[in-house]
């Protein structure tokens, strides 16, 4: 994900802007951690392998109340999606915020047009796009047109001294819940605590798919030499 200015400002945690990169949600970030030299293993060792990923995967899948806590792909794909949605509830809010900024920051016109013209931006494609959102290859490209409205707005206050003050002077205080950019920033990471909890229902997923995939290998070896 490509550094931004702005993507601090709002989205540090849900940027997306460039349709050639991974989306940090959407797309996994797992990394297999179960590699071993099947082939060149003696039996014990093989044996010895199976069983401890066998007890590895058994703690792995079974929750707190000693349940198996496994969803499907399925399911879980289904749950980031609302859980996105509900992300994106807050972050379109931006629409009444920048309103909201232009009043407390009493801006000048030069701010003011660049404020309400990408007000009007986003609110078209929050319009065109979030109703067609099904799926998370929908929601990947409707975050594509948002992330991309976002940067394109940060590089607007970067294009004078005056628009330069400005955007810093919203940078300091979105630390300050009082102000509408500090209340907007909280109101998101508070949204983003959800998406992070099926994040990592998705990663245990493919872990729990790595080692069953290990120990079917393992398994194949085993019996191959039997």
């Amino acid at each position: 994900m490509k550094n931004s200015l702005f993507a601090l400002l709002l989205f540090s945690t849900n940027l997306y802007s460039a349709a050639d990169e991974p989306h940090p949600i959407i797309d996994s970030n797992y990394i297999s951690k179960y590699s071993y030299n099947i082939e060149n293993m003696d039996l014990d060792e093989l044996r010895n392998t199976q069983k401890a990923l066998k007890n590895h995967l058994n703690k792995t899948i079974i929750n707190k109340s000693g349940r198996i806590g496994v969803n499907t792909k399925k399911n879980i794909e289904k749950k980031l999606l609302d859980a996105l949605l509900k992300y994106d509830d807050v972050r379109i809010q931006i629409t009444k915020v920048i309103d909201e900024i232009i009043v407390e920051y009493e801006v000048n016109s030069e701010i003011r047009n660049i404020l309400i013209s990408f007000k009007e931006t986003f609110k078209n494609i929050i319009k065109d796009n979030r109703p067609l959102v099904k799926n998370l290859r929908d929601y990947k490209a409707y975050d594509f047109r948002l992330g991309s409205a976002y940067l394109a707005m940060m590089s607007a206050f970067h294009e004078t001294e005056e628009s330069k003050k400005f955007y810093s002077r919203l940078v300091k205080d979105k630390k300050i819940k009082t102000t509408s950019i500090g209340k907007y920033n909280a109101d998101l990471q508070s949204a983003q605590i959800n998406i992070n909890i099926v994040k990592r229902e998705m990663e245990k997923l493919s872990e729990i798919s790595d080692i069953q995939a290990v120990l079917a290998n393992i398994e194949k070896e085993i019996s191959g030499r039997n």
